[in-house]
């Protein structure tokens, strides 16, 4: 004899067994739907973890709280499903959304110019890409500079000593110094550029080391 329940109401049970080593649900479509007293609408799932199995039932997947969780909270998905490379940030009360990774470290770059005695000359050290910003110029004195009062300045037109003015370095003495930089990111790409002036020198040699990168953004 067969029986076929649609619905057990009524029942003073504190839980409902069904079969002796657990249970196997599922609708027509082989799933399992969890809906409402009415059948209006699917009902909300309580578990302490979830494990979902893979297409050949070898491996699995658990979702679960943490156990030092101190309170409870909702998490809400984003409404789709984001494109390459993005991540998941939270706007601080559980809702969720797709976001391009921010920079956890500066990628910094050095480019090195060599300037030699002679005429005086402006030369084009290189251009910034927007948003990057200058750490640092390091000007080395290889070769010691004759002449009356040699002189760099780095920066770029219209502001020749943004970065390097004319009394951060002695081309005369052969040593080494560090010009740090402050200066706020452009939106735009810059083309910086080393303004020497010789002082007719006949003799010297030094390089000029410009670190850049664009800014960690954490």
């Amino acid at each position: 004899m067969t029986n076929n329940w649609l619905k057990i109401v009524g029942t003073q049970a504190g839980k409902f067994i069904l079969g002796l080593s657990g249970v196997t649900l599922k609708n027509n479509s082989g799933n399992l739907d969890i809906r409402n007293n009415a059948d209006t609408a699917f009902a909300a799932v309580q578990a302490s973890k979830a494990i979902i199995y893979d297409n050949t039932s070898t491996y699995t997947v658990t979702i679960q709280p943490n156990d030092s969780a101190t309170g409870s909270y909702i998490l809400t998905l984003p409404t789709g499903t984001g494109s390459a490379n993005q991540v998941l940030q939270t706007d601080g009360t559980g809702i969720l959304s797709w976001a391009s990774a921010a920079s956890t470290t500066s990628d910094w770059k050095v480019h090195t110019t060599t300037l030699a005695f002679g005429s005086n000359a402006t030369v084009q050290a290189l251009t910034l890409p927007a948003g990057n910003v200058i750490n640092s110029v390091i000007i080395i004195v290889d070769t010691a500079f004759n002449g009356t009062n040699p002189a760099i300045t780095v920066g770029i037109v219209g502001t020749t000593s943004k970065y390097v003015g004319a009394n951060d370095t002695l081309l005369s003495t052969t040593d080494r110094y560090e010009i740090p930089c402050s200066s706020i990111a452009d939106g735009s790409d810059e083309t910086v550029n080393i303004y020497y002036t010789s002082g007719s020198s006949s003799s010297g040699s030094a390089r000029v080391l410009i670190t850049y990168a664009i800014p960690s953004t954490v």
